[in-house]
């Protein structure tokens, strides 16, 4: 059973069929068969708050899309990068504001009024992953051939299922399955959907690992959930990535393909594993004596001012001796 709460999709597959040492992740990304332009970017971004996947999938026209999804990955490096440890959820969604709030600016540039850009991020940060999402890229858990979607769209059809309007499965067929409610850059006021997971070892070693799949729109809707499934099951992530791209493409491939899957190390659950919270606290013990110790060798305020005001009254009475000396020689 996979995690609760989310309808799930099951084909045909051995998880058994991928070979012990393929469990690298892997990413991918492709313009399609229709589009000029490839407006979809991912990253992958490593900092002292952990690990961050991400893919965007832009919009906007010309060149607008394009520079929207980049600037979103360069915006999140910067922050996640440049700023010191957090929690993982901080941190994260930190770094998803910051994308929004360059766009937000950027968008006052006439050219690109209509810029904006999708988002489904993970940070993994020892056991914890947690997931942030803005639009319609999703994430996906895979189980032993099962598959469950993590993220909800932000869309308009999203919209009328939750109401009962439309069924699930008429949802990418409706006509306005393309109108986001929810994109990076739309307005300052950004909310952003973030969910928070933990990672169970797994006790039996013959029991398969899951999987996390981020992906955008121009996956999931030329494929369905349980041939996405089967085929990440079914072999090692580099080669799932690549199968899952030219199937999109031999269907159609209308919109660009971008997808990373993620073998996890272990089972995801929404609760943590036991003695996840002692060792937290330990991690945080450890980083406040270590802020204690530095701050011995720290030269105080006050310290330095002394130092500084004593150098310069020495300065000063080697001046004054020297000139007098010089006078004197005259």
């Amino acid at each position: 059973m996979l995690l609760d709460g989310a309808d799930k999709d099951r084909i045909g597959g051995d998880p058994q069929e991928i070979a012990e040492g393929d469990i690298l992740p892997a990413a991918i990304t492709d313009t399609g068969c229709e589009r000029d332009l490839n407006e979809d970017r991912y990253a992958v971004v490593e900092s002292v708050s952990g690990t961050a996947w991400i893919v965007c999938d832009g919009m906007g026209g010309q060149t607008g899309g394009e520079l929207a999804a980049q600037l979103a990955i360069d915006a999140i490096r910067r922050d996640l990068e440049n700023l010191p440890e957090r929690p993982g959820e901080v941190a994260l969604k930190s770094a998803i504001l910051e994308a929004n709030r360059i766009i937000v600016l950027r968008r006052q540039n006439q050219a690109f009024a209509n810029m904006g850009t999708t988002i489904v991020a993970s940070l993994f940060s020892d056991s914890e992953l947690t997931i942030g999402h803005v639009g319609d890229s999703r994430a996906y858990l895979i189980r032993d051939g099962a598959i469950q979607q993590l993220t909800v769209d932000h869309t308009y059809v999203q919209e009328l299922v939750d109401a009962g309007q439309i069924k699930a499965e008429e949802a990418l067929s409706h006509p306005q399955a393309h109108i986001l409610t929810r994109c990076i850059g739309a307005e300052p006021g950004l909310q952003v959907q973030m969910q928070k997971y933990w990672i169970w070892p797994v006790d039996d070693e013959s029991q398969s690992s899951d999987v996390l799949l981020m992906c955008s729109d121009g996956l999931y809707s030329m494929i369905s959930d349980g041939e996405i499934s089967h085929i990440v099951s079914s072999c090692p992530p580099r080669r799932a990535c690549i199968e899952l791209v030219e199937l999109a493409k031999k269907r159609g491939g209308y919109d660009n393909i971008t997808l990373s899957i993620i073998p996890l190390p272990g089972e995801l659950k929404g609760e943590p594993p036991a003695g996840h919270e002692e060792k937290l606290q330990k991690k945080k013990e450890k980083a406040r004596r270590l802020t204690q110790q530095y701050s011995r060798y720290e030269p105080s305020f006050l310290r330095v001012a002394s130092i500084i005001f004593v150098l310069s009254t020495l300065a000063i009475l080697v001046t004054i001796l020297a000139v007098a000396f010089m006078v004197r020689a005259g």
